[in-house]
């Protein structure tokens, strides 16, 4: 568990605050952040039969001590013992009553936080195995047939295992043995709270309507509204009887009054609101975050009985959202807002299992999910089968979320399914994928520029402007990161610029801002990240971001601000208006320089792309680009993507490097051709790099005419003329024809072989 879940307020007793003083007074040293202070006393020796009780007494005794290292050396026994009981932990922490909130400042404030936050997990444990131990919720609904005091208790001890006290209550209403207890058992099951609810709404399915008409009854008298659906079902159902109705009426004008608001719509609407509540993770329906697994319950018709899947908590949501998306399918099949929620849920609960929710690779597993059956197709099946205008809504939904993985899912199956007049358009519907442009991750923006590009679309539209450059980024991926610097202290430039080259950047750094963007146009075709001192003037730091985020190219380029001590508060303003911003101390060192770089990347999803990744989406832009430059008609311009292709010509990949050459062939510039004579006349590059670039250098003067240097001509007709390898030779003469040169040029070749 995250010690992010735990928070330090809500002191159980009068005495909490002073606790907290108290501790926080003996932590002095590790709040201020110089580490461990030295233990007073003895070195501690832990008894080898040291009991689990003892252990934790002495853990909780030297931490309020503030003996930290001695405490921590009780923790790390207790946590190693071979008997150790979660419950039993949780009745020694209920005995010592400020024990949590010991551990919750230990955990915020102390050196020893870690396995701090491991006991505190094991005394939650304990709490979970408790409530549900099933000879314990027996023993408690059997008590509710003794005198008062035995029945209250009973009643508290059954509100705190909830769901898991529902399957043996609604079994004990069931049981003609239990009439007389019945009242009882009503009068406990009004008491759970929010975790009961689903169960006890799955059970209004039941064939006893007496039993029924007492889970309505309590349904009512719980007030959560996410029962309301499966009581408008049942208002509806014409096979109900009167009473059934009556009762399912009365427990919904129920709810409104405790809630104090209506809930209007037809079951099916009420199935969806509570769908987005599920797929939302609202607090209402939410699994517990202190437990990492969940039970999504169901109601055996045949057996009359609950069943259980245990899940994990992260998906719970997700799976219930497409329950409740297939409940509201069930009244209305064409609920297009229905489907397109499932389709989402299900990528996102792939996603969350840790499966590539790109692929429909029906081979590849991620962490089980025992709720689908053993043969489940993957999530991008059921994206693509259901076509692009439910692709489009699922998409939709990311972009308004922010939602990463459901995002890419989106976009491959509009990808694979969908051509230019499903993808672009001025209709609504289509206007995800162009806003998907201007997504947080990168990933995200690159693949939708990627399907964008690959519809060839001849027609204007949103946007369009930007997709080259986003294809020029992602061939960018697999070259040298480029990192601008701005600081008008020019030996902290050179010193920032030292550390960034030092991890094999390529660095531009500058102590005026026009002058440092003036560079980046002419030099570099994709900045990975800009360090930006504050304390700039004319323009100010302010509005150099405004500036840059204002313009597509530098809107999401993550920015990390090397902040002067008088500027710190500034600085925190700006970074809490900009999502992309890093803060980090001007005069910082090397290594807290790359770590504010690293953070700064992960900001804007570009530390996900490993090398794998970034070859796979670079080969993928050329081949785009190439397709655009072949088709000829389209509303794009190859222009933006010319440095970067460029560029791509010294990555170590070949492939790549043959890939760029040949769009740069179909770009009519004298930088686009001459570049890919470099790479052809380069005797230092492999013969097959060159050759496939003399092929490359044919294809453009075929189309462009002879826009070569004059010393590059020269050194063509020498390759063609005199080199020994016959087949390089061969190559370059077949370039030289296609350059097309004038009759006395030409006529070097043959002038050089003997007459006979």
């Amino acid at each position: 568990m995250s010690t992010s879940t735990y928070r330090l307020y809500g002191w159980r007793g009068s005495g909490g605050l002073v606790m907290s003083l108290v501790i926080v007074g003996f932590l002095g040293m590790a709040v201020t952040g110089t580490g461990s202070r030295a233990d007073d006393g003895p070195t501690i020796n832990i008894p080898a039969g040291a009991t689990g009780e003892s252990l934790f007494k002495d853990f909780m005794h030297y931490a309020r001590m503030g003996r930290f290292t001695a405490a921590d050396a009780f923790a790390r026994a207790l946590l190693a013992h071979p008997e150790l009981d979660a419950v039993t932990i949780l009745d020694l922490s209920n005995q010592d009553k400020k024990s949590v909130d010991t551990l919750l400042i230990l955990i915020k404030n102390s050196t020893i936080g870690d396995n701090a936050t491991k006991v505190l997990d094991l005394i939650h444990q304990g709490e979970h195995e408790r409530r549900q131990n099933p000879d314990r919720i027996r023993e408690n609904i059997a008590n509710l047939a003794l005198g008062p005091q035995q029945e209250y208790f009973a009643i508290r001890y059954l509100v705190d295992s909830g769901e898991y006290a529902v399957p043996y209550v609604v079994g004990a209403l069931l049981d003609p043995a239990n009439a007389e207890l019945t009242p009882r058992l009503v009068n406990a099951m009004t008491k759970f709270a929010r975790p009961a609810v689903t169960p006890l709404a799955l059970a209004l399915a039941m064939r006893d309507n007496d039993a029924r008409l007492n889970v309505i009854h309590t349904l009512g008298e719980i007030g959560y509204p996410h029962a309301l659906p499966y009581l408008r079902e049942l208002l509806a159902d014409e096979n109900a009887p009167g009473q059934t109705k009556q009762a399912a009426a009365a427990a919904i004008e129920r709810i409104h009054a405790i809630t104090g608001r209506t809930f209007p719509g037809t079951a099916a609407d009420l199935f969806l609101d509570l769908a987005e509540k599920y797929y939302n993770e609202d607090d209402m329906v939410r699994a517990d975050p202190r437990i990492e697994t969940a039970n999504v319950w169901y109601w055996d018709e045949s057996a009359q009985a609950f069943s259980a899947i245990i899940v994990p908590a992260r998906i719970f949501g997700q799976i219930m959202a497409m329950r409740c998306a297939q409940e509201v399918l069930r009244f209305e099949p064409a609920r297009s807002d229905a489907t397109a929620l499932w389709l989402a849920a299900n990528i996102r609960r792939e996603s969350r299992l840790g499966m590539n929710v790109e692929s429909g690779d029906p081979n590849e597993t991620g962490d089980p999910d025992a709720t689908r059956p053993a043969v489940f197709p993957r999530a991008m099946y059921f994206t693509q089968a259901a076509g692009p205008y439910y692709a489009h809504l699922v998409l939709a939904r990311a972009v308004r979320d922010g939602d990463t993985a459901v995002a890419l899912g989106a976009i491959e199956a509009l990808r694979v399914t969908a051509g230019e007049t499903s993808l672009v358009g001025q209709e609504d519907l289509k206007q995800p994928l162009v806003q998907a442009l201007h997504f947080p991750e990168l990933l995200v923006r690159i693949r939708a520029a990627l399907a964008l590009g690959a519809a060839l679309p001849k027609s204007p539209f949103a946007d369009s402007q930007h997709v080259i450059p986003l294809l020029a980024e992602a061939v960018t991926l697999t070259g040298n990161e480029q990192v601008l610097v701005i600081d008008r202290d020019e030996a902290n430039v050179n010193r920032v610029m030292e550390v960034m080259r030092a991890g094999g950047r390529a660095v531009i750094g500058e102590t005026d801002f026009p002058r440092a963007i003036a560079r980046v146009r002419a030099e570099f075709q994709s900045l990975r990240g800009i360090f930006l001192a504050t304390g700039s003037v004319e323009p100010s730091t302010e509005d150099i971001l405004r500036q840059l985020r204002q313009e597509f190219l530098f809107g999401k380029t993550p920015v990390i601000l090397l902040t002067k001590p008088r500027d710190a508060l500034a600085a925190e303003d700006l970074a809490a208006k900009d999502g992309f911003l890093e803060l980090v101390d001007a005069a910082a060192d090397g290594d807290a320089l790359e770590a504010a770089y690293a953070r700064a990347q992960q900001r804007t999803g570009l530390a996900a792309i490993d090398d794998v990744l970034a070859s796979e989406l670079a080969a993928g832009a050329v081949e785009v680009l190439r397709r655009i430059a072949v088709d000829g008609r389209t509303v794009y311009s190859l222009a933006p993507a010319e440095s970067a292709l460029i560029a791509a010509l010294d990555v170590s990949d070949e492939g790549l490097q043959t890939a760029a050459a040949r769009v740069l062939a179909l770009i009519p510039t004298p930088t686009a051709q001459r570049a890919i004579a470099a790479v052809a006349l380069d005797s230092a590059n492999p013969d097959s790099l060159r050759l496939a670039a003399y092929d490359s250098l044919s294809e453009s003067a075929k189309n462009n005419g002879n826009l070569l240097a004059e010393d590059q001509l020269d050194e063509l007709i020498g390759v063609a003329r005199d080199e020994a390898d016959l087949t390089m030779r061969t190559a370059a003469s077949q370039a030289l024809g296609a350059v097309n040169l004038s009759t006395s040029k030409a006529s070097e070749i043959i002038r050089s072989y003997p007459s006979d």
